[in-house]
């Protein structure tokens, strides 16, 4: 029992310790990936961005809760 108890103090001891020790934090690297495409230059869009900036406003409307449904919203 004495053993366990010896045991267990350790642990705790351990885990306490180890609680106190701080991470090493070292300055953000860049990116050094592919850059990222941009959203509307896929095949729907083709690169315009006016045209895509206009989908995702109408988008943003349909999916708005507090503006009333109309009957020829729905389809």
């Amino acid at each position: 029992m004495k053993t366990i108890m010896t045991a267990a103090a350790a642990l705790a001891a351990a885990f306490w310790l180890g609680g106190c020790t701080e991470i090493a934090q070292e300055p953000g690297k860049s990116y050094a990936g592919k850059e990222d495409a941009k959203p509307y230059a896929g095949d729907q869009f083709k690169g315009d961005k006016a045209k895509w900036e206009v989908a995702l406003a109408e988008r943003s409307q349909k999916q708005d809760d507090y503006r009333p449904h109309s009957a020829a919203d729905k389809k």
